[in-house]
């Protein structure tokens, strides 16, 4: 049987067995996902029949999440962004894990992290307009009866977002 410890050993191991090839592609998918096998291949200096497989390898074990568009909130009306800490009325691991549910199927969420350090969730949320931010607010949090407190904060220049993860000094 497996424990904890063996669990984030196996994660440590595949971060290891990433090589420079792997994190060169990896990165070149991060700046534009829409480039093809070939294009890669020839930038990284690999075959495009060795792009492909190290591609589907890399998705089977779940370091390729997801392929998606980033899409402008603020273009398809939403321009509303909201960052929200809410506390939990209890910190115990049913409370925990309804939460976490509840948040995983609310659309307008579009990250949620489980925090310590006296809030229970940071939340990150879009709306049409202030009427529906209102809305939101008050379906899922003013009225969920498993927050205790929530703290809004209404975005006012989105500085930065992205989805690219840096890859530090590994390449």
């Amino acid at each position: 049987m497996r424990n904890k410890t063996d669990k984030s050993a196996d994660k440590v191991a595949n971060k290891a067995d990433l090589d420079r090839f792997d994190l060169n592609i990896l990165d070149h998918l991060q700046r534009n996902n829409r480039l093809s096998h070939a294009a890669i291949a020839e930038q990284v200096g690999l075959s495009t029949a060795s792009v492909q497989r190290r591609i589907s390898r890399l998705e089977e074990r779940g370091v390729i999440r997801d392929n998606v568009a980033v899409l402008n909130p603020a273009m398809i009306g939403n321009p509303v962004t909201a960052v929200i800490e809410s506390r939990l009325v209890e910190d115990r691991s049913v409370v925990m894990d309804r939460a976490k549910r509840y948040f995983r199927n609310v659309d307008e969420i579009q990250q949620c992290y489980f925090v310590n350090g006296g809030v229970s969730f940071i939340i990150i949320m879009i709306a049409r307009d202030i009427p529906h931010f209102e809305q939101l607010v008050r379906q899922h949090f003013a009225d969920n009866p498993d927050i205790l407190t929530y703290r809004t904060l209404i975005v006012l220049d989105q500085v930065k977002t992205g989805l690219k993860l840096p890859l530090f000094d590994l390449i």
